[in-house]
């Protein structure tokens, strides 16, 4: 996007770089959930949906450095619009048909529920026909016009198709829904509450999409945007809140470290700047502020790391945070007990609170 900050184009979906953010929001836990759960869909998907979203903000503002800001400069402008603006079909496709019905196992509900996958890839031909084929300015380059778009008497049978191929796009992504609430009224435990964040979003966002395809205003494409946030948003609130796929431990050393080395880096770079301006009119050289700040951030390492799980642990992993607690305050009153008994219904106590057992005893050996 910064390629084209300065160019004066109509903001296209609510606001520049919607799409740069989308594919971030997207292809985040996507990536994650690849790494760690490779044969599950969902991450595959996720990453599907937010490369596509990503191309189709790279396309758009290269679009605009080489027909507006620098006309000529860039080749294949018009040819990569073309492609974007059809190709989010991609993005539609994963996140608002397909993972709603295989969020959380990557597997439908059963072998009677798989035509409806069909469906889902059937967004995309149908995409490329609304969005790819319609005469007049690109969707998201209206600066461009449609170089394949039909004229004349094609034109107007396109036309009257859109209605009723909208109406076919929101009945993919309401039985998609529809096959989510199955599974949320199915499931127990653990995985009902996985599934109650993306089940909210996925409401949110058909309401949106029928809102947007009734009247495609500026209102109603900012509210799609906000619509199609919650649905990454709520699948890592899953992850994160109630270890969906096991891979809490990875996002806490994520969280802890990527905050440790972003504070660190910043620590040693004003600790540089600090010092070089102190110390270069007595030494003449920086030198020595780069070994002050060095030793600075050696320091400060330890500390900050355990200031920084802590800090973790409280606001987003509260069970295991409260366990530790439980765990030190039984240390703290070792050190002073002296009744076997109480020790003894004390520890089985702490067993209890920290790792939630059907049943909990204690056998002690006679001497």
């Amino acid at each position: 996007m910064l390629i084209s900050l300065d160019a004066a184009v109509p903001d296209n979906w609510g606001f520049r770089g919607y799409f740069d953010l989308l594919a971030l929001f997207v292809a985040t836990p996507g990536l994650v959930v690849a790494r760690h759960q490779p044969r599950n869909a969902i991450g595959w998907l996720l990453l599907v949906a937010g490369l596509s979203a990503g191309f189709g903000g790279f396309a758009q503002e290269y679009a605009t450095r080489a027909v507006i800001i620098a006309p000529g400069s860039l080749p294949g402008a018009f040819a990569l619009a073309w492609l974007a603006s059809w190709s989010f079909s991609f993005f539609v496709a994963p996140l608002l048909t397909l993972i709603p019905q295989l969020f959380p196992t990557g597997r439908p509900l059963g072998p009677r529920w798989k035509p409806l996958q069909w469906c889902g890839v059937a967004i995309v031909p149908l995409m490329f026909f609304l969005f790819g084929l319609s005469p007049g300015p690109l969707e998201n380059a209206t600066f461009i016009e449609n170089p394949v778009g039909p004229s004349g008497a094609l034109a107007d049978t396109h036309a009257a198709l859109q209605a009723p191929l909208n109406a076919l796009l929101f009945l993919a992504v309401a039985a998609s829904g529809f096959a989510l609430a199955v599974r949320f009224r199915r499931a127990r435990g653990a995985e009902r509450q996985q599934l109650k964040w993306v089940v909210s979003s996925v409401v949110v966002c058909t309401i949106a999409l029928a809102a947007m395809l009734g009247s495609n205003t500026k209102p109603s494409q900012i509210f799609m945007n906000v619509a199609v946030l919650t649905l990454p948003v709520a699948i890592g609130i899953a992850i994160t809140r109630y270890r969906l796929y096991d891979i809490d431990v990875l996002i806490n050393r994520t969280l802890v470290y990527g905050a440790l080395s972003a504070l660190l880096f910043g620590t040693y770079a004003l600790s540089v700047l600090a010092l070089s301006a102190l110390l270069r009119p007595i030494t003449g050289s920086s030198d020595l502020a780069v070994a002050g700040s060095t030793l600075a951030v050696v320091a400060l390492f330890g500390p900050l790391r355990a200031r920084l799980q802590r800090f973790v642990d409280q606001r987003f992993y509260r069970a295991r945070y409260d366990a530790a607690r439980t765990v030190d305050a039984f240390a703290a009153r070792l050190r002073d007990q002296v009744d076997l008994d109480a020790l003894s219904g004390e520890l089985v106590g702490v067993v209890a609170e920290t790792m939630h057992p059907a049943h909990a005893s204690l056998w002690l050996r006679g001497r």
